[in-house]
């Protein structure tokens, strides 16, 4: 018996169970539909959005040198810093991307054009 089945019968169970005079049963009947559409809804977009977040990225990819900038993939011109996450780009590309997006290239985090400072020691 596959699930489906066996929460058909759940449901008819419970349908059977209601007492009352026949308005009531079927104004607890309605509600038990709703509710159980509602649950089906919530279930399956729970599901969509589980799988969005698996899928979607967070943020662009760090490169594995240290010294490129993630975002134009060029060795940095002006490293500087996003205070809300420590990551370091050239500064050109950071205010950019911040002033666009108001978020943290590589984190996604909430961020302003304030929150960017300039580095003088690189390494």
């Amino acid at each position: 018996m596959d699930a489906s089945s066996r929460i058909s019968k759940i449901r008819s169970r419970e349908r059977e169970r209601l007492r009352g005079p026949q308005w009531i049963k079927t104004l607890q009947g309605a509600l038990l539909s709703c509710t159980y559409t509602v649950l089906d809804y919530a279930q399956t977009g729970l599901i969509a959005a589980v799988f969005f977040f698996k899928v979607a990225k967070e943020g662009v990819q760090l490169p594995p040198d240290r010294t490129v900038c993630p975002l134009c993939l060029q060795k940095r011109v002006n490293p500087s810093v996003i205070t809300v996450s420590g990551f370091v780009f050239c500064y050109a590309c950071v205010f950019k991307f911040v002033t666009q997006y108001k978020r943290c290239p590589a984190t996604m985090m909430p961020a302003t054009v304030d929150q960017i400072r300039r580095l003088f020691h690189d390494v």
